[in-house]
């Protein structure tokens, strides 16, 4: 019985039928921390990008195709701003003086357009309490100019046409007629929070034009004649500043002055200079308080000679007080 049992079992171990039971597989270690960590930072990355494709999805859909995005706000439109003087006294005597003055701008990428008018009219009555006593006039005259401007580079450069007229019958000036070209250079331009702190720039241009003269005062009669010559024609240089500077938000102070030297007979040597000096100071966010002095210098006032009779002096000088309206 023995011997059988041993053949048995050693044919069983030949068969190839016969397969042993494999042995367990061995348990896997457990993932450490470090690995826990760089597993969830792989799919919340993964989770994250997934999210931004879905919103760039839907922002596509819900744009209508037709829609452009809008542009930043244009500086293509005009703003300027209108000052007015006024001063009336009555009584033993009678004085009205006015002035006004206007200035638009309206400025493209390279391209600007200026536009300035300017004018002052008084009387004076210094007998008002005299029955039939006489109103003699102490300034009547009037500007106005257009500039166009075009920049180059980052705007320190430009070139420049102007054209204008002007009268001044207290200075025996009946009407001038005058056109410009030249450069202007940009020297500081610089801007604070949403003000201009500091403006300064320079022109150097070439004057042409035709003035006439007449002599309107003092009173008629002999005095209101032609000034002889009557007509000349203007050759000059022309060199001005332009500054303004933001003492902060609501007090701003300009600057403006011009050289013009005649060139040509029988005015030759005869020098124009104005000044323009202002400040301003604001009292809401489009209205603002004005005081200006303004120079004008004629070396060579048309009409008589200095000390005779009808004479013009060299500089009329005006100290004016008023509101500004910017827009």
């Amino acid at each position: 019985m023995t011997l059988t049992s041993l053949a048995l079992a050693a044919l069983l171990a030949q068969d190839p039928t016969v397969v042993a039971t494999p042995a367990p597989a061995p348990t896997p270690a457990a993932p450490s921390d470090g690995d826990k960590a760089l597993a969830a930072a792989q799919k919340a990355a993964e989770a994250a990008e997934k999210a931004s494709k879905a919103v760039e999805k839907m922002a596509e859909l819900m744009t209508p195709k037709d829609v452009v995005p809008s542009a930043a706000p244009s500086a293509s439109g005009w703003a300027g701003s209108a000052g007015v003087g006024f001063s009336f006294i009555t009584g033993n005597t009678q004085t009205l003086t006015l002035t006004g003055n206007v200035s638009l701008d309206k400025k493209w990428t390279d391209w600007a357009l200026g536009i300035r008018l300017s004018g002052a009219y008084g009387l004076a009555n210094p007998t008002a309490n005299v029955t039939n006593s006489v109103t003699n006039v102490t300034a009547r005259r009037a500007a106005g100019t257009v500039r166009g401007d075009r920049s180059f580079g980052s705007g320190l450069v430009a070139i420049f046409l102007l054209g204008g007229a002007e009268f001044d019958h207290m200075k025996n000036i009946e009407f001038r007629g005058l056109g410009e070209a030249g450069a202007a250079f940009t020297f500081i331009n610089t801007k604070e929070a949403d003000y201009e702190k500091i403006f300064l720039r320079a022109d150097i241009a070439a004057r042409a034009g035709y003035e006439t003269r007449y002599q309107y005062f003092p009173g008629a009669g002999l005095n209101a004649k032609a000034v002889d010559p009557y007509g000349i024609i203007i050759l000059a240089p022309r060199a001005a500043v332009s500054f303004r500077w933001g003492i902060n938000k609501h007090v701003k102070f300009s600057q403006e002055l011009e050289f013009i030297p005649f060139l040509l007979a029988p005015d030759f040597g005869r020098l124009l200079m104005n000044s323009n000096t202002k400040f301003s100071a604001r009292i809401t966010e489009n209205l603002a308080l004005q005081f200006a002095v303004l120079l004008a210098y004629d070396s060579k006032p048309p009409g008589p000679d200095q000390g005779t009779p009808g004479a013009r002096i060299p500089l009329d000088a005006s100290i004016t007080g008023g509101i500004e309206l910017a827009f």
